[in-house]
């Protein structure tokens, strides 16, 4: 490839995966190198195009700082995207264009599936290598995570529930979104993240990412129709419950705990089949409810920050069967 030009050697990786736009990036100092001082035309070109589109997606990079292979997942992701999906992957300091047009891909253009598994649940032995479809059974709070991140702007899910017996009061399905979280969870017997500490952050940095209005965890419980919110996954230490005053002891407390709530829209759900569909629009900070395709209403308003989508199996009867798929 050195016998190429540079336009020539962005036109040829437009055509590949991130994986493989990071693997060519990594070969040589000409294809990835952020800090290189030479320029061509395919690089002032990008950097030329990206200050016109404005906004959060302008490159804050020096042009001669634009590695060829940035400037190919750069013109890449212009071509293939909308304005409202440019929207919702706002660009963060100098993040790697090939990174963003990975998760372009994951959050948009690739079905959605579960990709962490937490408790005693398992993928659906339907569909080798379906890792859309989850299934729980016997005594269990188990739940199933999207991994997609959802940093801005609209985005839409639909989950079909499945269960044998839904008349039964042993069991409930929880659907709704969730912080991504860094904390190593696979490992639990049982997961509820709304009402769990799944947080990986110090006491410091809540301070910094978190407000009075904001949740961790909200979720809907199909079979009754309430809401269900946890504001802060963050569980005090001793120590840091005393360096507070009691006012602020109070509040921790409050914050800290599983709190249900009716919503205007709710409908108790006692199908052996049915879909529920969520529109989250973390422009507006809303997220909206759709039951077979009828929209009830708005379970939460106030929404800040990242999200993901998450479902919550829990059986506490070795009768009750569920399966959940997810869906765009």
């Amino acid at each position: 490839m050195e016998t190429f030009t540079d336009d020539t050697v962005v036109a040829l990786a437009s055509f590949l995966a991130p994986h493989d736009m990071l693997s060519l990036a990594s070969t040589c100092k000409r294809f990835g190198d952020k800090n290189g001082t030479t320029t061509s035309r395919s690089r002032r070109m990008a950097a030329r195009e990206a200050r016109k589109s404005g906004g959060n997606r302008e490159v804050r990079q020096k042009t001669e700082s634009i590695s060829l292979i940035e400037v190919a997942a750069h013109t890449v992701l212009h071509a293939k995207w909308t304005d409202d999906e440019k929207n919702a992957l706002p660009r963060q300091g100098d993040e790697s264009w090939i990174g963003i047009y990975q998760e372009f891909l994951r959050v948009f253009c690739l079905p959605l599936q579960f990709d962490k598994l937490v408790g005693e649940c398992s993928y659906s032995y339907v569909g080798r290598g379906n890792k859309a479809t989850v299934c729980s059974s016997g005594f269990t709070i188990s739940s199933a995570i999207c991994s997609n991140i959802m940093r801005a702007g609209k985005h839409y899910v639909s989950f079909q529930v499945d269960e044998n017996d839904p008349t039964t009061d042993y069991g409930s399905i929880l659907c709704g979104i969730m912080r991504p979280t860094t904390k190593n969870i696979t490992s639990l017997r049982k997961c509820f993240p709304v009402d769990e500490d799944l947080s990986s952050f110090s006491l410091k940095d809540y301070e910094i990412l978190h407000t009075d209005d904001n949740v961790d965890c909200c979720a809907m419980n199909t079979n009754m129709g309430n809401g269900l919110i946890l504001k802060r996954w963050k569980k005090w230490e001793e120590s840091e419950l005393m360096a507070m005053d009691e006012r602020q002891r109070i509040q921790a407390a409050r914050e800290t705990q599983l709190q249900a709530f009716d919503w205007e829209g709710m409908e108790q759900t006692q199908e052996a089949s049915y879909k529920v569909g969520f529109a989250l629009d973390l422009d507006e900070g809303t997220l909206d409810v759709y039951k077979n395709d009828r929209r009830l209403g708005t379970l939460r308003s106030g929404l800040v920050g990242e999200y993901c989508w998450v479902v919550t199996m829990i059986s506490i009867s070795d009768d009750v069967q569920v399966s959940v798929s997810i869906d765009r």
